[in-house]
């Protein structure tokens, strides 16, 4: 960091620290090591100085916010269920409802010094999702004006996102909103279940599906539901005991929603660690196993095809020295949201070539390829003829 800048941002953050009561369990020169190593990162665009913590920190969870009388976390990591009959009595010991686990990207809307922005898991201001959330979430101003304290927790989902490449097969075009949480600043909870539920009703919120409440020592309707999201092609479902006081969220993945990841993720192996693609195989072979799910042929020939249906195109254009790519398209409402999303793309060091820009029905319709040079370099090294020592 240039030493002019680095000590501007200092200043700023002992402001934040003399402003934010919370933060003060840990040491100023903590902190100020932490901005010195890129731990602590400095949110550009926002009205008055803010913080992100790149990684967990001294307690603050990673994707942490940090600014004056503003302390939001970072979304809390969600532990997986394996096996439904022995992973719910586990974790949950009343009753809990199954939302819809949505395939998409995860963000929170704040209403942070008077504007309304969302932020990634990581604690990026997203550039995308505070461009459209007025076409999705109409009724947020109002739901802020009643409750400034309140963070809504949502799912962009749709064929038209910039960051991933599966969404709920339901969504045919554009994207769409989806809360799922809603946490309280003051007290630094989540609300429980019922009485979210009730708020994104009075204002109108789309939500994921909600099923139940179910019961831990009878889980066959249970069972059913995520059956038939397998039939539709739905990633899975969010459990959430009824009472905190009951138990932690836990989640659970349909067997073809491994499948999905597969197939767009092998192409992009140099990018990913190994695990990525050991982790979903296991997950799939213990869900079947639980559902009474067939290991046929069918299942065999969709399983290869994830793996290897789309990788001799992709060979084929490694090989004439092309890269590997993902093309994406979105739309946004203003040209500056895309000149942000750019940036944010160069500031997460991802590479993009924009290939389309066209205004159509008051939308700035845009289509770009993210260009991945570890997964280029992956492949394009064994067609050389580079060996490798297993």
């Amino acid at each position: 960091m240039i030493e002019e800048e680095f000590k501007k941002q200092t200043e700023l953050l002992r402001e934040v620290y003399q402003a934010l009561r919370p933060l003060r369990k840990v040491r100023l020169e903590d902190l100020e090591k932490a901005l010195e190593q890129s731990k602590l990162l400095f949110i550009e665009g926002l009205k008055k100085p803010a913080f992100r913590f790149r990684r967990e920190f001294r307690g603050f969870p990673a994707g942490t916010v940090i600014g004056p009388g503003l302390l939001m976390p970072g979304f809390p990591s969600i532990p997986r269920v394996f096996v439904l009959k022995t992973g719910i009595p586990r974790y949950i010991y009343g009753p809990f409802y199954a939302e819809e686990k949505i395939e998409g990207y995860n963000v929170r809307l704040a209403n942070v010094f008077g504007e309304i922005k969302a932020f990634t898991r990581r604690g990026y201001v997203c550039p995308f999702a505070t461009d459209r959330w007025p076409d999705f979430l109409p009724m947020l101003p109002e739901f802020f004006e009643k409750y400034p304290r309140y963070v809504i927790c949502c799912e962009v989902a749709g064929p038209e996102n910039p960051f991933v490449s599966e969404w709920p097969p339901y969504i045919k075009e554009d994207v769409a909103f989806f809360v799922f949480d809603i946490f309280d600043l003051e007290r630094q909870k989540f609300l429980a279940p019922e009485k979210k539920y009730a708020l994104l009703r009075e204002y109108e919120f789309r939500t994921p599906e909600i099923s139940g409440p179910y019961s831990p020592q009878e889980i066959d309707p249970l069972k059913g539901l995520i059956l038939r999201y397998e039939e539709e092609g739905r990633e899975g479902v969010v459990l959430k005991p009824v009472s905190f006081k009951d138990g932690r969220v836990i989640k659970y993945v349909t067997s073809s929603s491994n499948v999905s990841d597969l197939r767009v993720a092998f192409p992009y192996i140099g990018e990913l660690d190994a695990s990525y693609i050991v982790h979903r195989l296991v997950r799939m072979t213990i869900t079947r196993w639980e559902l009474d799910q067939p290991f046929d042929e069918n299942f065999y020939q969709a399983l290869g095809e994830a793996f290897f249906g789309e990788m001799k195109e992709l060979l084929d254009k490694v090989a004439q020295g092309e890269p590997v790519e993902e093309v994406f398209k979105v739309r946004l409402r203003r040209k500056e949201s895309l000149e942000a999303l750019m940036a944010h793309f160069r500031t997460a060091q991802v590479r993009i070539e924009i290939r389309r820009e066209e205004w159509k029905d008051e939308y700035l319709h845009v289509e770009f390829a993210k260009i991945y040079p570890k997964a280029t370099s992956f492949w394009a090294g064994k067609l050389q003829g580079l060996a490798q020592i297993d």
